[in-house]
């Protein structure tokens, strides 16, 4: 399905202007503003958040929320003239139904938010295919159910399921699947084949809750200009560029953020962008300093429980990104409370280049680089030494040249064994 035009509409003068949205989110027990806060920030990105209204009960079978304030929303969507009515709650098929009955208005969840998101940043057709099978997966276990809901009548949102039969709308969805999965894995092999050309640079994966400042971090180790923005999931295909300001050539590799509660069928499809950066030699948690410590505590646990899904096992830097916003207090306190989430902590701002270069120093230290010495007067090994590795030190002694260099540790016994049998 496309979603690229589905969330604006037309004003009296002919311009696009975005649907006017209610958001709805309900909690068994108490609530925190940050759940509030990442739903309106999440809605914004594609509608005009109108309200959001909140409901602390157990989640009713019928509607998700309390018949009483079904029918109270009922009677707010026709004065406030909404479009688009946002549960942050995971939805069935026959609660997004009832509702869609009841607000005569669409329906979707937050899932189903999160996926018009990433169509709307999709823009190579690896991302595009990415989209399209995690929408697909979160489709698959709710086809049949979807199908029954639209023969009993049209209502927003189902439009176009009735005209299927049950079974054979189910078998389609699971065929456009493995179809799917078939074109990913090639390219996920073309992916591979990529990353062994590069096996003989080292590599640094940038991690975090989206909306950290990962793209910010990447330009200024960089050097890069890749375009920013205070929204979530503005990037969603893998960027890789080298960093900058460093004698050895090491690669940077920017991808896609995590939200809390990430389905498993969205890790799965974006596995190939992820594990670009969870597969390199070393990991930047980064995390924005200038958030509350406790939601720097729940974001660190994101990003540690997504990567030991993932298998990620490579070593771990944490980057403490808009020290610029923070106090030498705030900095003390995120150190001692939440030492247990914290790997190898250093605090800067991309913004404004703060401590950019010490993380240079930590990333060369933590890729755990072995240093070799070559005495030698061949042309194409001191090319080779000097395209390859990281140059510490070069002395010209009786037209030889004595080469100390840095490079990863195989590399160096490579290098150093065949200039032993050259010689």
């Amino acid at each position: 399905m496309d979603f690229h035009n589905l969330y604006f509409k037309i004003d009296k003068e002919g311009e696009k202007i975005k649907e006017r949205a209610l958001l709805i989110l309900r909690k068994d027990s108490k609530f925190d503003n940050k759940s509030i806060e990442e739903l309106k920030e999440l809605a914004e990105v594609l509608y005009e958040p109108v309200d959001v209204i909140v409901q602390i009960r157990k989640a009713d079978p019928k509607y998700q929320i309390g018949s009483g304030l079904v029918e109270r929303i009922a009677e707010r969507i026709k004065e406030d003239n909404i479009d688009i009515v946002i549960v942050g709650n995971q939805l069935t098929p026959s609660q997004k139904y009832n509702l869609a009955k009841k607000f005569k208005v669409e329906v979707i969840d937050k899932i189903e938010l999160v996926l018009r998101i990433f169509y709307k940043h999709a823009r190579t057709k690896e991302a595009q295919l990415q989209v399209r099978l995690a929408e697909l997966q979160y489709e698959l276990p709710r086809a049949r159910e979807k199908v029954r809901l639209a023969k009993m009548g049209e209502q927003p949102g189902f439009g176009g399921y009735g005209d299927y039969e049950v079974e054979k709308y189910y078998q389609k969805v699971k065929r456009e699947i493995a179809n799917i999965k078939r074109k990913l894995e090639k390219l996920r092999e073309h992916r591979k084949i990529a990353r062994k050309g590069r096996a003989k640079f080292d590599t640094v994966g940038l991690i975090s809750y989206t909306n950290a400042g990962k793209t910010s971090l990447l330009n200024a180790l960089t050097g890069e200009n890749k375009e920013t923005r205070n929204q979530v999931f503005t990037t969603l295909t893998t960027t890789t560029r080298t960093i900058k300001g460093i004698k050895r050539k090491i690669l940077v590799t920017d991808t896609v953020g995590f939200i809390d509660d990430l389905p498993p069928f969205m890790i799965e499809a974006f596995l190939s962008t992820i594990e670009e950066s969870a597969n390199s030699d070393l990991i930047l948690i980064v995390v924005d300093a200038s958030d509350d410590i406790r939601e720097i505590e729940r974001k660190l646990k994101v990003n540690h429980e997504i990567l030991s899904k993932i298998g990620c096992k490579s070593p771990i830097i944490t980057v403490f990104n808009k020290v610029d916003k923070i106090t030498d207090e705030k900095k003390e306190q995120i150190l001692d409370e939440l030492d247990r989430y914290i790997v190898n902590p250093i605090f800067v701002s991309a913004k404004y280049g703060i401590n950019i270069d010490l993380l240079k120093e930590m990333i060369i230290e933590h890729l755990n680089l072995s240093i070799g010495t070559i005495e030698t007067d061949n042309p194409k090994l001191i090319s080779y030494l000097y395209e390859n590795t990281e140059i510490i030190e070069d002395i010209l002694e009786d037209n030889k040249h004595i080469i100390t260099f840095r490079a990863k540790e195989k590399d160096v016994n490579r290098i150093l064994k065949l200039h032993k049998s050259a010689v």
